[in-house]
């Protein structure tokens, strides 16, 4: 089929997405690359169907694309024929939104006057654009207003879906229109009537640019030799689990939705909820890994548990009851360890344990008498990093020998700070609360440093970059080394603009217009900014900054002696 015919069929409805597959992930970006290669003549891949009657459950394509929309999903009771998209989804769904619709709002647009030719053959030759309308009548407008005799190597901006939209009368008024508007050389004007004959050969003549291929094509409904649901499920996972693989997060999902229909709806919806007050940035992986081992299947994404019905009946049974305990455990991070940020958190693989802990726990709530542990914990493995290494090992092994039994934490078990502290210091050797470990976690400790919110920053002057005290720059010429230079007594925050502009001044000079509040409140004395003073500044500055992280934290060094003690394996 052409381009127009795979166009029209999934207008018409007959070609459509199933459940199984994923969202449309493309950027604008690459879909502009896409259409570079399509008028260069390139062939940009085969896409692959599937011809059913089955009831399955699939999607219609978006014209109109938007981020973090959720889908409507229908179930082909009537038992229509319809064609599935197995493989290349991206690529149409690419063509679709540039012909029919809109990418966030923005219109696909092409400039008529490219085209030309030159010695990298990697840089784009045709030029599309997705821009708002008004803006390509801005540039457009600019080019007329300084219309010269030559005009070589401007730029003219039409919406592409208009000229696809043109028949041949149309594109001849069109072209005429353009040339009287502009003065081309004849180059350009060459370039311009090709560009507007390539628009109709690459979309509707040249059947080579993205070949099809149709599975049971034209076979009898009730033919015997049809593929079943499973047998294209197979035929998903096996293209998929090859070249540029979905995440096993995906597969299990598409696993999901075959024989759990409202997983398609269920899952989105919660990640879209969370994500809207949350700056911790939840993902389907965390959330099938949270259900995971919830419903007692770990935490390792296997997705070849999910062929055995039982184990996708736990996740429908439970998943309620785990969409709680995640919005408990990001209010628990958000309201009592006042941080709102994945990177702070060590990882947001670190929250598992708690949603775990809070799915058995009565009303999906920490007892008042665990609330403290639980905040200490959680800070500890921020900090350590010890469920973001190794995390599919490392969180089952947590939650499997360390974490209080089911029925255990029903009747009140608190969470296990003083096993947290045993895990920490027997997995990644952190058995005090000092300068090493803080350190580990650069961003959380300059955060409570400074009494900054964690919450997300719009503007990107603002953005905290972490910053040396002492360039480091500066310290190397002097012959210091790196563990110093990188001690955590050198390093506080700054906004990003203030940080690039002040190069590797002396700290006594770009500090100058500081408030004495603030390099109070992040232990900077400056009498001591000196580079003579440098390892003493640092060493006293670091003492101070541990003495404060430890009070903000709750880790105290007594309880780490717990830390010490043999481990049992």
């Amino acid at each position: 089929m052409s381009i127009f015919q795979l166009v029209n069929e999934i207008s018409n409805g007959e070609i459509v997405l199933p459940a199984i597959q994923r969202d449309f992930v493309w950027s604008e970006d690459r879909i502009e690359r896409l259409f570079d290669s399509l008028f260069r003549g390139y062939p940009v891949g085969i896409v692959l169907l599937w011809e059913t009657y089955e009831p399955m459950q699939y999607r219609q394509f978006v014209a109109d694309h938007r981020r973090d929309a959720l889908h409507n999903f229908d179930e082909n009771k009537q038992k229509r024929r319809l064609k599935l998209v197995l493989d290349g989804q991206q690529r149409l769904s690419s063509i679709y939104v540039a012909l029919k619709g809109s990418f966030e709002g923005r219109k696909l647009y092409f400039d008529v006057l490219s085209g030309d030719d030159n010695d990298d053959h990697a840089e784009e030759k045709y030029r599309f654009k997705f821009v708002e309308d008004d803006v390509a009548k801005e540039w457009n407008a600019k080019l007329m207003a300084s219309v010269t005799a030559n005009n070589e190597g401007s730029a003219y901006w039409l919406r592409f879906s208009d000229i696809v939209g043109l028949d041949p009368a149309g594109i001849a008024k069109l072209r005429r229109t353009i040339k009287d508007q502009l003065s081309l050389s004849t180059g350009s004007e060459t370039r311009l009537e090709v560009n507007l004959s390539t628009v109709l050969y690459a979309l509707s003549g040249n059947s080579e640019l993205l070949k099809t291929q149709t599975v049971d094509s034209n076979l009898p409904a009730d033919d015997q030799k049809r593929k079943s649901a499973f047998d294209i499920l197979e035929i998903f996972v096996r293209i998929n689990t090859q070249g540029m693989p979905l995440r096993r997060s995906d597969l299990i999902v598409s696993m999901l939705r075959l024989y759990w229909p409202s997983a398609s709806s269920v899952l989105p919806s919660l990640i879209k909820e969370v994500n809207a007050s949350s700056g911790l940035d939840i993902d389907t992986d965390f959330v099938i890994r949270c259900m995971f081992s919830t419903a007692g299947l770990g935490t390792r994404l296997e997705f070849d548990l999910l062929r055995k019905r039982s184990n996708v009946e736990a996740l429908q049974q439970t998943y309620l009851r785990t969409f709680e305990a995640i919005r408990s455990v990001i209010d628990f991070v958000r309201l009592e360890c006042r941080l709102d940020s994945a990177k702070l958190v060590g990882g947001i693989s670190t929250l598992i344990p708690f949603v775990h802990y809070l799915f058995h726990a009565p009303g999906h709530t920490f007892p008042k008498t665990s609330v403290e542990a639980a905040r200490r914990s959680l800070f500890l493995f921020a900090f350590s990093r010890a469920l973001s290494q190794h995390m599919e090992s490392r969180t089952s092994a947590f939650i499997r020998d360390h974490l209080p039994q089911a029925d255990e934490i029903a009747e009140g078990a608190d969470f296990p700070y003083d096993e947290a502290i045993r895990f920490t210091a027997w997995r990644c050797g952190f058995d005090t609360p000092d300068g090493r470990l803080f350190a580990n976690n650069l961003d959380l400790a300059l955060a409570i440093l400074h009494g900054r919110s964690t919450r997300k920053v719009y503007a990107a002057a603002n953005t905290p970059e972490i910053d040396h005290i002492f360039p480091k720059s500066v310290l190397a010429e002097k012959g210091y080394d790196a563990q110093i230079i990188n001690d955590l007594g050198n390093f506080w925050i700054l906004p990003r603009t203030l940080n690039r502009n002040k190069s590797a001044e002396h700290p006594a000079t770009y500090l100058k217009v500081v408030d004495d509040s603030i390099l109070e409140r992040a232990f900077i004395e400056r009498e001591k900014l000196n580079y003579n003073q440098f390892k003493r500044f640092v060493r006293e500055r670091r003492d101070k900054m541990v003495h404060s992280m430890r009070k903000s934290t709750g880790l105290a060094q007594n309880d780490f002696v717990v830390g010490l003690e043999e481990d049992d394996d």
